[in-house]
Order: structure tokens, then sequence, then C-alpha cells
């Protein structure tokens, strides 16, 4: 690792810790070093005591057998009897390298913003007097901005990626011959009282050669399948393909047993897998989901019989159960806003800003103990399989309340440890539980996070909001899916359409339906206002209606789970991602350990050309012999036809339907 070994020193961090720089005077405290092997790799545990102060500082570095990557964090104990003195200003990576002249660029993403743009790659020059901070909004870690980057030099480059789920910052300067980059929780000045713990963000390198910087990328995809994302049965889970009724409640306020039951086979029997049941089981009243959540108990009126006869009925056929809660959004005048509230942070008020909305405080050991309880108890009760966690508004405001001015940062931290534990320990307790992240979609997607869980609805602009833009919820779609596959390679999308064109830029490794919506009900171009939802959704097709298109949506996941294998593999851009209806969208998965892959184009609703020329597939070999298929906008299995290499690589691709798809499939002979 010789370029990350050049990057960084032998102090990753830095902060300041009673106005004294702490790289300068750990050196002259007692240390301790522990290493153990593990799997894949080998742990080492560096331990700094002041014996003065009591501040013991703790580094855990994770250094890997089959990649060039260190893994680290950092943190910081009160062993003594009384407050620490003001530690501030913590960089969980601080690294200041000689690049000579070198070109430098990095390659970064938005966040999701529930966007059409949610996930698109950007590269910024970063130049001999450069400087810029990312930092996501509001407190979600990825709402605005991905928290992974990659820094390419002329020969290869360096993945950096960022575990905290709360408001971290990220700063590249680069003065001259110089590169700084300096990574940490946005703010923090804070004493530490008597057996507190904070900690840094999680910070991974992972070293790359090439001139490509997808390597780097793909790379990464394989590093996080091989030793992050979590794990059900010794496996990571394959995303589900799952249908929600949760559309009927939007449209018609109705939800309850009744509908559920004729709902699960209907499931099954068109081939979905899954049994996912939303924001619409809790409650005492009548309201919508989102003014209910804090009360966390079975709606009596929908759900008389509770939930687990719906669960054992799913159970039965074979399919795991998908089940919504939003633990840290709390109502005032919910159940646990009325009996624990103390358990709550509020903020100031502010214009926009709905007061009703409390935070629940996972830094609070009583909180975190009786959410851990609750929460606990429903999935055992009830046999929940896939634990579905939202989070629907800005945490960081509630925090910055919270602290005082010599605790500033201190909310932040303990809530988010306070989130790793409580999934942690659902999982200990339920070892094939697995978790759904969904924060408005993916507003809090990082490292940490897919070490625990997978994110199913990664952007709320394939939920009703994009469906008002009508085909222009395609091209999110297919920025999206093109977009967060350069750096996660697992996750689910949602679909509204099961025509090809629609299907195959919506979903990727998995996905969740409700309805079909013809694409002659959406909203036409030009049309000055949108369409609201209900005046979408009258139109709607859905599973439990007579005409429901039951054959074409059997065909349509029967292509899809053909695609899943492929999925795990490499990803590439063929085209540069855009969100502009008239240009192309082109990007491929392959398997090297098969030979094989597949490779989807869309021409867009906009675009006036029926052939796109110079769509290179990437890992061809010229000299081999490959069996090729082209299936266009039917989901009929096109015959194959044998081709070299050279003629595969040259391909012309055509799509007459606009908007059209074509999905190429191809293998080596």
């Amino acid at each position: 690792m010789k370029r990350i070994d050049a990057m960084i020193p032998a102090l990753p961090f830095s902060a300041w810790f009673d106005g004294k720089e702490l790289r300068q005077i750990l050196r002259d405290w007692p240390t301790q070093t522990t290493t153990a092997a593990c799997d894949g790799g080998t742990r080492e545990t560096k331990t700094w005591t002041d014996p003065a102060s009591g501040l013991r500082v703790a580094m855990h570095t994770l250094r890997f057998d089959a990649f060039a990557a260190v893994d680290w964090f950092v943190e910081f104990t009160n062993t003594g009897s009384s407050d620490l003195p003001i530690l501030e200003g913590i960089q969980a990576l601080d690294s200041s390298t000689v690049i000579a002249n070198q070109s430098v660029l990095l390659h970064h993403a938005n966040g999701s913003l529930c966007q059409i743009d949610d996930f698109l790659p950007f590269t910024t020059d970063l130049g001999q007097w450069y400087w810029r901070v990312f930092v996501p909004s509001g407190g979600r870690s990825s709402n605005g901005v991905l928290p992974f980057m990659n820094v390419q030099f002329p020969d290869g480059g360096v993945v950096v990626g960022i575990g905290w789920s709360g408001q971290w910052a990220a700063r590249y300067h680069r003065h001259d011959t110089l590169l700084n980059i300096a990574i940490g929780q946005q703010t923090t000045r804070m004493r530490l009282r008597p057996g507190e713990t904070i900690r840094t963000p999680r910070i991974l390198l992972l070293e790359w050669e090439g001139r490509e910087p997808m390597d780097g990328q793909n790379t990464l995809r394989q590093l996080l399948l091989a030793h992050y994302l979590p794990r059900v049965n010794g496996q990571v889970p394959t995303p589900p393909i799952a249908h929600c009724l949760q559309v009927h409640y939007y449209a018609t306020d109705e939800a309850g047993e009744h509908l559920e039951r004729k709902a699960i086979p209907k499931i099954q029997s068109i081939g979905a897998d899954t049994y996912w049941l939303d924001a619409c089981w809790y409650g005492r009243s009548g309201r919508i989901w989102w003014q209910e959540v804090g009360s966390w108990c079975i709606h009596p009126d929908r759900f008389p019989n509770g939930l687990k006869p719906l669960a054992d009925t799913a159970h039965g056929l074979g399919m795991p159960f998908v089940l919504w809660f939003e633990p840290e959004r709390v109502r005032k005048d919910s159940i646990i806003s009325q009996e624990h509230p103390e358990f709550l942070l509020t903020r100031p008020p502010a214009s926009g800003v709905d007061p009703d909305n409390l935070l629940y405080d996972l830094g609070n050991p009583a909180a975190w103990t009786f959410m851990l309880d609750l929460l606990d108890g429903h999935i055992s009760q009830v046999g929940v399989d896939v634990f579905r966690q939202d989070f629907n508004f800005d945490p960081l405001p509630y925090w910055e309340t919270a602290d005082a001015p010599d605790r500033v940062g201190m909310a932040e931290n303990l809530h988010v440890q306070g989130l790793y534990r409580l999934w942690d320990e659902l999982r200990r307790r339920h070892p094939n539980l697995w978790i759904d992240n969904c924060a408005s979609g993916g507003r809090r997607i990082d490292l940490e996070m897919l070490m625990r869980s997978l994110p199913l609805w990664p952007t709320d602009y394939h939920d009703t909001v994009g469906l008002g833009f009508g085909m222009d919820l395609h091209v999110g779609d297919q920025c999206e899916n093109a977009g967060l596959s350069r750096w996660v390679p697992v996750f689910g999308g949602g679909v509204w359409n099961f025509h090809p064109y629609s299907m195959r830029g919506q979903a990727v490794g998995g996905f969740t339906f409700g309805m079909h919506l013809e694409f002659d009900k959406y909203r036409k171009p030009g049309t000055p206002t949108l369409y609201s939802f209900a005046e979408l959704v009258v139109n709607r097709k859905e599973l439990l209606d007579d005409d429901f298109p039951v054959e074409l949506v059997r065909a349509a996941i029967a292509e899809h789970r053909s695609l899943q294998p492929f999925i795990t593999g490499d990803f590439w851009p063929l085209l540069p991602l855009t969100v502009a209806p008239h240009d192309w969208c082109a990007y491929q998965f392959h398997r090297h350990d098969l030979r094989a892959g597949f490779a989807l184009f869309f021409r867009r609703h906009a675009s006036p050309f029926a052939t796109m020329a110079g769509v290179s597939p990437r890992w061809i070999d010229p000299n081999a012999r490959y069996a090729v298929s082209q299936q266009g906008e039917t989901y009929t299995p096109a015959p194959e036809q044998t081709m070299t290499g050279k003629q595969l690589q040259e391909l012309q691709v055509t799509i007459v339907e606009k908007p059209g798809s074509m999905l190429l499939r191809y293998r080596q002979l």
C-alpha cells in the first residue's frame, strides 16, 4: 500500500486537547498495542492513556489480506473521576501528502435529496489551489452528498469511504504540490464526563491501480461484498422482490388485515418472494401514518388479530416478512411522548419546520434500553424477518439544541453510537434478521450503515414524487441505479410500471411494487403543472384488481430474477450518465468467474437517436467467441447468435421505440 502509506502518517487522526495538538502530546503517554488475526485480515488496537487527566485514546485498525486497504476509527474515553479539559477539532483522518505536479481528480456523487439527479456522479479537478468541503444536509449521512469518494492519480488512486451516520465533513485542500484530506464529525468541542466514550467516524482507504476510476470503485464493490455487507446464514442477502399495499393506503386511506389476507397468496402466486407491510399498521386513531409515529402499538381497528397471523401466512408460503418502523421520530401527542417525555429532544421553532416532530434520544441509556425492548418485542412476537427502519426528518438541529457550549457535538455522537449498538443488539438477538436502511429514501447510506443493513428504497424520487414528473421518473430511476451502483453493490428499488423500458431502469438488485400505471396515464410533456398523486393513482391497477396485468408482471419478475446473479459482479457505465431526457443511458454488469454478463441500453423519451454506436462492453476478449442475445421491448427471450468478441465490442445498438430499451446478454463460449 505504497500510496496509502505515503498519504497517512503513523497517527492518521488529529485533535486538540486542552489547547495542545494531540498528536504531539501522545508521544509522551504510555501506550499498549494488541493485534489479532481475523477473517480476512489483522485487527490492531493501539491505546494511549494520559496519567494526569485520565483521557484514553484507542485507535482500532483493520488491515486486509486480499485488498490494499486499511480501516480505522478512534475512541476517546474519560477514565478519570472528573470532567476532562476541552477536546475539540477531532478528525478521524488528517493527511497531508506531497503530490508534486501530478494531475489529481476527485470522483464523487450526489447523495439523495428526492430529486431526479440522486446519486449522479461528478468529477472534480483538484487543481493546484483547490479547496472544498463536503458535508451532508441536516445530520443524515448521504443527504445530498454520498460519503464515498475516489482520489485518482495518473496511475491509480485511493477510494475513501466514510462511516458516520450523522453530520460528517470531508475537506480536500490542494496547496500547490501538497494535498490535505481531513475527515471527521463536522463540529466537536466537548468535555468528556467520567466514564464517557465518544468515537470518530470510521475511515476506509482502498488503494487501486489503473487509469480508469471504475477500476477502483469496482474494487470497493468487491471489498464491501467480501468484508462489510451484513450476512444471513453466511450469505449477503439478495434484495427481495416484494409487494406492499402502501399505495392502496395512500389512495384510499384504507388499510387492514382483510386487505393483507387477500394480497398475501397473490404475492406468492405472481412470482414475488417477500411480503412487505409498511407504515399503516400502528397507532390509535385514523390519522395518516406519519402523525402516529411514537405510538408503536398494533392498530386495534385495522389489525384486530395482530400481525402474527399475517406473518405466519407469509411464512407458510415461503415468504419473509418486512415490517416498517421509524423509532427515531416521535410525534408530541404519541404514546412515547406522553409516557416518556424525558427520552425526547426538541429544537427551536423554525419557519417551515413541524414543531410536533421530536427526536428520540438514542444517546440516553434509559431511552436506548426502552427502544431495544420495544423493537425486540415486536420482532419476536410477530415474526419479523426484515426490520425496516425509516428516518424522515433532519436530526442535526435537535442535537445542536441539546448541546451545552462545552459539549458541542456530544448529543450527535452519543446518538449515532446508540444507533449502532441498537442494530447490533437486534442482530445478536435475532441472528437471521436483516435490516433495511431507509431515511426518506437513501439519505443515510454510509460505511457503518452498510455493515449492518441494505438500502431497499434508495430514493424517494421513485416514490409518489417522481410519478408526478411523468417519463422523467424513469430518467431518475436510471440515474439512481447507474449512479449508486458505482459505489454500493447491493440495493433495492421501487417499481410503478412493468413494461420493459421502465422495469429495467427501475430495478437493479431487488424491488418493491404496489401497482402498475400505464404510460398513457403519466403526466404529458409540456403539462404546466404536475399531476397530484391522487390524480395519478385513480388510474392504477393493483394486485387485488381483476385487471391487474398478471402475465406482464410474471414475465418482468422472471427476467429480473435471471439478471440478479450478475449484480454482485463488476459494474461499468457504458455512456456518460446525465439526467437529460434526450440522452441515452447504458451500463453493464459482468461476472468474471462466469465469463458472462449483461448490458442495458435506454433510449429516453426525448431522444431523437434510434442508434447508438461506439458503446463497447467492458471485459470482452476480442479473440473469443460469445453467445449473444439482444432483447428489445419484450420479455420474450431473444435467440442467441454467435459472434466474436471483436464484433461484440463494435456492436451498434438500435432501439426503435421511444422510450425503449435493449437488454444485451452475453456469455463466452
